[in-house]
């Protein structure tokens, strides 16, 4: 089994940990400045990988992710005849005419796409539904360092939740791919096509992170903040629209003051539930990331309207965002 990851970054590197362990003959593909370093990483003993649990918080498990190919062009990426292609890279990319070029030049049985938002009809090229599907990342993957996510400042580092990464797509196509995944150690949870989870979680953590980011990365200020509210009634208007029901149950999860004390209760909870400095790694993540938030809250604000729905609170959230930079 080949597969090829496209984008070696720190979800990258340690989905290609896993899927190495699982037995997969791995290929890198990169811009040539980062191809560069992990070309050089291969000659000192591979890319370290630094895994944090609750029992080694300070001394973390310390991996090595080794014996890849690194790529940089469409050639090279079709000698290495991938069976799969994974990927990993910042949801902008999805847009992008050179995502449906790669994957109109690149055969491969399956593609997976780690894009937050999952499946939209402008990502596939004519005739790419068959072999792609859409997943979820469990794990928090981030750069060490006192200036990046914190953790050990040698390499990548890592700390794997127990929940499954969750799968989108045609059953046979995901099937093979969830297979991979177990190998690899990865829980697995396969939604039908058309389920509305995922958008859905992304819309409640878009607003969320949001919010966080205004009130300067800091949880306990979250908390006080008037960023509060507004991202909850944010996150009600997003995820209203990323569904295609409105039953009782949603009618009250979805209730703002609901919502409020769900995300307050999270800022004060996600300190106790990881053993790392979460307020570090969220603002380093998410100021790589800071254009996927804007991007998402526009899509939201568009899928709303289109479907007559109210939006004016993601309005306000993404004009603050947009005022603060």
């Amino acid at each position: 089994m080949r597969v090829l990851i496209v984008g070696g970054g720190a979800v990258g590197q340690v989905f290609g940990l896993h899927l190495q362990n699982a037995g997969a003959d791995l290929g890198l593909y990169e811009l040539p400045a980062n191809a560069e370093k992990l070309k050089q990483a291969l000659d000192q003993g591979g890319l370290p990988l630094y895994q944090t649990t609750f029992f080694y918080r300070r001394d973390p498990l310390v991996h090595h992710l080794k014996n890849y190919r690194v790529l940089t062009d469409i050639a090279e990426s079709q000698s290495f005849q991938p069976d799969q292609i994974w990927f990993t890279v910042p949801s902008p990319v999805y847009y992008s005419s050179w995502f449906k070029e790669f994957l109109q030049q690149m055969p491969s049985e399956r593609v997976v796409c780690f894009a937050p938002e999952g499946g939209r009809p402008e990502f596939f090229p004519e005739g790419a539904e068959d072999r792609v599907i859409f997943g979820g990342t469990t794990f928090m993957a981030w750069q060490g360092g006192p200036q990046a996510g914190g953790g050990h400042p040698g390499g990548i580092n890592f700390f794997r939740s127990p929940l499954g990464i969750p799968l989108t797509g045609k059953k046979e196509t995901c099937r093979d791919v969830a297979s991979l995944l177990k190998k690899a150690g990865f829980g697995v949870i396969i939604e039908q096509p058309g389920s509305d989870m995922q958008a859905s979680v992304t819309a409640v953590m878009t607003a969320f992170v949001a919010g966080l980011e205004l009130a300067g990365w800091s949880l306990k200020a979250f908390r006080m903040s008037p960023w509060l509210k507004l991202s909850a009634s944010a996150c009600r208007e997003a995820v209203l629209s990323q569904t295609s029901h409105n039953g009782a149950l949603q009618k009250i999860i979805l209730k703002p003051t609901v919502i409020t004390a769900a995300f307050s209760l999270t800022a004060s909870l996600l300190p106790l539930l990881v053993p790392f400095d979460i307020n570090q790694y969220l603002g380093f993540h998410y100021r790589k990331t800071g254009k996927q938030s804007l991007i998402l809250l526009q899509l939201f604000i568009t899928d709303g309207k289109k479907n007559d729905l109210a939006v004016a609170n993601i309005e306000s959230l993404l004009q603050a965002l947009q005022d603060s930079e």
